[in-house]
């Protein structure tokens, strides 16, 4: 068995957490880029949960921080949703 493919290797993963800094124009790059890519017909595997997650949370982060406003967010979930990510 490899790594990867240990369940106990990827309960480790999802408890441990890893810290990444970077300007605030990236994180909403990220944010948007991830919601372009939830939008893809074919990303609905196993890691979409995880994903969904990251991406809401790191919305309300952005919110959080001024970089978007409330209502801005919403606008951009509700584009989300109507392009293919209902989830989001």
């Amino acid at each position: 068995m490899n790594r990867w493919n240990n369940p106990g290797r990827a309960e480790e993963l999802a408890r441990t957490t890893m810290t990444v800094t970077a300007p605030q124009l990236t994180w909403l790059a990220v944010h948007g880029n991830l919601c372009l890519a939830l939008r893809h017909p074919d990303n609905r595997g196993a890691s979409r949960p995880w994903v969904l997650a990251f991406v809401k949370a790191l919305g309300q982060h952005l919110v959080d921080a001024g970089v978007l406003t409330d209502a801005e967010l919403r606008v951009a979930e509700k584009l989300e949703a109507e392009e293919g990510s209902p989830d989001l």
